[in-house]
C-alpha cells in the first residue's frame, strides 16, 4: 500500500524555507534514509497538495526540481516513482567559496578527484561578503544535491543561521570554519584553528628560542581564520617571547633576529629577498615560516619550514560526505615541516 504523503513529508507552515523546498529536502533525506525505496509511488500533485494543505504549484514545483535532479521519475498515466539508480542523473554539488586562492583551489580539486567522474560540482565566490553570500545560496536552493560551503569571514548571525537553514542539514558541508552557534544536522570539516596553530608551535618551541621577536604577517589575499592570531598570541604569552602581528610586509625590511610567520606567499617573497638584500642567513640570523606547504617550497632558498594543515585530506573528506551519505564533523590537525628556514 502507498504511503501518505503525510508520513514522508516534513512540512512546517511557520518556516521562512519556502514550502516548496522543504519538500524536496525532506524527500531527498526519507530517500537517502531508506524510507522512500527505489520504485515506490509517490502521492499525486493533487493527493500530495489536499494531505499536506499546500498548493498545487508548491507540490509541482517541488516535484519538477526532483525530476530534474534525477530522484523521481514520471510515467504517463501512472503517476511519479522514486527513480533507480539507472535513471538517476549525476550526483550534482554546489561548492561556494569567498575567494579563488591557492588554498582553496588545493581543497576544491582534492574534492573533485576524490568524487570521481559521477560528481557535478559548480563553483562560485561570494567575494566574503554576507550579502553575496546569501543571495548565491538563495538563488541555487533546490538545484544540487549537496552543498559545500566556506563561510570565511561570514558573521554568526540569524540572518546567516536562516540561510544555511534552508539547505537540509544532511546535504550541508560547512568547510575550513564552522559556526560555535549553528545548530544543525550538517557536516562540518575545520583545518587551521587558533588551538592548533598554538600546539604546533609549541611543539616547536625549541626552534624559536634563537629569534628576539616573532613577526605574524597578515595579508588580505589569503583568508585566515582570527583565531589564528589568537593561538599565535597565546603562544607567545605563555612562552614570554616578544611579537608583533603585522599587515604585511610590502615596503617594510626583515630585521635580524627576527622570525615571522607568513600568510600569504607574496610576503613570504619579499621576506626571501629583503633577507638576501641585507646578507642574512635564513634559519640563523632570520628565521622564515609560511602557512600551507607547496612544491616549490621544499627548494625555495634552500627550503622553506611550514605550518601546514591537510587542504587535500580536507577535500577527500567532504567528498567522503557526498558519496557515502555520512555526516561528518571533524578538526583537522596541522604539523610543522622543519627546513632550513626556521
Amino acid at each position: 500500500m502507498m504511503k501518505t504523503f503525510v508520513e514522508f513529508a516534513q512540512i512546517k507552515h511557520d518556516s521562512k524555507t519556502p514550502k516548496y523546498q522543504q519538500l524536496v529536502n525532506s524527500l531527498l533525506a526519507d530517500i537517502e534514509a531508506g524510507a522512500l525505496k527505489v520504485g515506490e509511488r509517490l502521492p499525486s500533485i493533487n493527493e500530495a497538495s489536499e494531505e499536506c494543505y499546500l498548493s498545487r504549484d508548491t507540490v509541482e514545483r517541488a516535484y519538477a526540481e526532483l525530476h530534474r535532479l534525477g530522484v523521481i521519475t514520471s510515467i504517463f498515466r501512472k503517476g511519479y516513482f522514486i527513480a533507480g539508480k539507472s535513471a538517476q542523473k549525476k550526483t550534482k554539488v554546489f561548492f561556494l567559496v569567498g575567494k579563488i586562492t591557492e588554498s582553496n583551489k588545493a581543497i576544491f580539486n582534492a574534492f573533485v578527484q576524490a568524487a570521481g567522474k559521477d560528481v557535478i560540482v559548480d563553483i562560485f565566490t561570494y567575494n566574503y561578503k554576507s550579502d553575496n553570500f546569501r543571495e548565491i545560496i538563495h538563488n541555487h536552493l533546490g538545484n544540487y544535491h549537496y552543498y559545500v560551503i566556506m563561510p570565511h569571514l561570514i558573521e554568526e548571525n540569524d540572518e546567516n543561521y536562516k540561510c544555511l537553514k534552508k539547505i537540509s542539514g544532511e546535504r550541508l558541508v560547512l568547510l575550513d570554519k564552522s559556526f560555535l552557534n549553528f545548530q544543525g544536522t550538517n557536516s562540518s570539516i575545520l583545518n587551521n584553528s587558533g588551538e592548533e596553530i598554538r600546539k604546533v608551535m609549541q611543539d616547536n618551541v625549541d626552534k624559536f628560542s634563537q629569534y628576539n621577536t616573532l613577526n605574524l604577517v597578515l595579508t588580505e589575499e589569503e583568508y585566515f581564520d582570527a583565531e589564528l592570531i589568537t593561538g599565535f598570541r597565546n603562544f607567545c604569552e605563555d612562552n614570554g617571547f616578544d611579537f608583533q602581528v603585522l599587515d604585511g610586509l610590502e615596503g617594510e625590511q626583515v630585521e635580524a633576529g627576527n622570525a615571522y610567520l607568513t600568510m600569504d606567499d607574496t610576503d613570504l617573497v619579499l621576506a626571501i629577498k629583503s633577507a638576501a638584500s641585507q646578507n642574512l642567513t635564513l634559519g640563523k640570523q632570520i628565521g622564515l615560516i609560511s602557512l600551507q606547504d607547496s612544491c616549490y617550497k621544499e627548494i625555495l632558498a634552500g627550503g622553506i619550514t611550514v605550518m601546514a594543515s591537510p587542504l587535500e585530506e580536507a577535500g577527500k573528506l567532504a567528498a567522503s560526505v557526498v558519496l557515502e551519505g555520512k555526516r561528518l564533523n571533524t578538526q583537522l590537525p596541522m604539523q610543522m615541516i622543519l627546513r632550513n628556514s626556521l
